[in-house]
């Protein structure tokens, strides 16, 4: 964020409800498999025992789904974008993100990454299509929520854009059922 900047402020605003498109709360059943979903403060909490201690940081992921046996983890990664800024450049590190919780967790067999984008932005601009291959060869899937009726005005930028989105969960949950059953 530039000095002076409203970056993180934005980011709330616009980014906080648009990760209600898919926040499977409470516990699921996925090929065969428990999992309990957590957000940012609870995943931390829940995975302390299995972190590495040599690394101070922490990741806080959108959202995780976790297996009982910590063994198994969804990692959610909500991306939504109206004005042109940085939050584009997240999705281009997707690999290097999986990495980084593959070392802090190193416990943990199955680390599995998902981004979720907003279409109205991500969806309908060429220059996306390079890091989304990307994350894809790397096993790393792009779910795109749609937007729907309800529009909101971007104040600073007097813009109007889509205010809440839905997403394909089905087409999630299969691919998780996939994830699961091939590490079995």
């Amino acid at each position: 964020m530039k000095t002076g900047g409203t970056g993180g402020a934005n980011t709330n605003a616009s980014g906080k409800p648009f990760e209600e498109c898919f926040r499977p709360t409470g516990t699921h059943v996925i090929g065969g498999k428990t999992f309990t979903y957590f957000t940012q403060d609870g995943f931390v909490k829940h995975m302390r025992e299995l972190k590495d201690p040599q690394w101070e940081h922490k990741k806080k992921p959108d959202g995780a789904l976790v297996s009982e046996d910590k063994k198994t983890i969804f990692i959610i990664e909500c991306k939504h974008q109206i004005v042109t800024g940085s939050v584009d450049e997240k999705i281009r590190g997707g690999p290097c993100l999986l990495a980084e919780y593959k070392k802090l967790y190193p416990t943990v067999d199955n680390f599995n990454l998902m981004f979720i984008l907003n279409d109205w932005w991500f969806g309908r601009q060429k220059k996306y299509e390079i890091p989304i291959k990307f994350n894809e060869e790397h096993g790393i899937p792009i779910f795109f929520a749609k937007h729907d009726s309800k529009w909101k005005i971007h104040f600073q930028k007097w813009i109007l854009y889509p205010f809440l989105y839905s997403v394909d969960e089905d087409a999630i949950f299969e691919w998780m059922t996939t994830q699961v059953l091939q590490s079995s």
